[in-house]
């Protein structure tokens, strides 16, 4: 004799969907991703912070305007609605790559002594320290060929940055009595000095091993030695 089953009135309780379950929680972990980046509605900021990032990761050469999108969360659209191009934004991060390095300078020389050449000094040191402090940055504030030299930001900033230079250099110059037609060719070494020697610690290992080991403080120490040793020529009247 057969025996009747009862069924049972509960809803049967259904399998997970292993695809559903792995898609939702792809876009819970993309809305996340997504919202993140912004301080405060500050798209801008956003990008300019994941440019940042990107530079440091992959340098210049793996620089794109849709991996800066995909790192801030944003629409690959995004970047150029607010930059215009790959140049704009890398013009726009490195115009305040140079406050950053104005600003630098400016507060090393305030602790400086106030006479002429420890001024230049200060402002050598600084410069080499935020090359160093920001590597990312400095390699590419000097590319030309990534950024538009026209851009009103980029321009204005870079110029207040030269112009530290310019000004320490001048007032040398005037206080040991030597011609302004001098200035140029002052000017131009220790640009020179200090750029060539933060270019060579960051890309050259064996250099900066010799003149650092691997110390920044060594580093600077160094540079202050070569700006002083470099004194008579900066101090020049004819």
């Amino acid at each position: 004799m057969k025996t009747s089953q009862k069924r049972s009135n509960r809803p049967r309780e259904r399998r997970p969907n292993a695809r559903a379950d792995k898609a939702s929680k792809a876009g819970t972990a993309g809305a996340r991703r997504t919202s993140a980046p912004y301080h405060h509605g500050d798209l801008r900021r956003a990008l300019l912070d994941a440019t940042e990032e990107l530079l440091e990761a992959a340098g210049v050469e793996g620089f794109t305007l849709r991996e800066v999108a995909r790192r801030a969360g944003v629409s690959h659209g995004a970047p150029a609605h607010h930059f215009g191009d790959v140049r704009g934004l890398l013009s726009e991060f490195s115009a305040e790559s140079f406050a950053q390095l104005s600003a630098a300078m400016r507060r090393r020389r305030a602790r400086a002594p106030s006479t002429p050449f420890e001024q230049l000094r200060a402002s050598g040191v600084a410069y080499v320290e935020y090359a160093l402090t920001h590597r990312a940055r400095f390699q590419l504030m000097f590319r030309s060929e990534r950024l538009d030299p026209e851009r009103e930001s980029l321009a204005k900033s870079a110029g207040e940055a030269f112009g530290q230079l310019v000004e320490c250099i001048d007032a040398v110059s005037r206080e040991v009595g030597a011609p302004p037609e001098l200035d140029a060719d002052k000017v131009a070494l220790a640009w020179s000095l200090v750029h060539g020697f933060a270019t060579l610690v960051i890309d050259n290992r064996n250099f900066a091993a010799r003149v650092s080991g691997g110390s920044r403080t060594r580093a600077l120490e160094t540079v202050a030695r070569l700006i002083e040793a470099n004194r008579p020529a900066f101090e020049r009247r004819q």
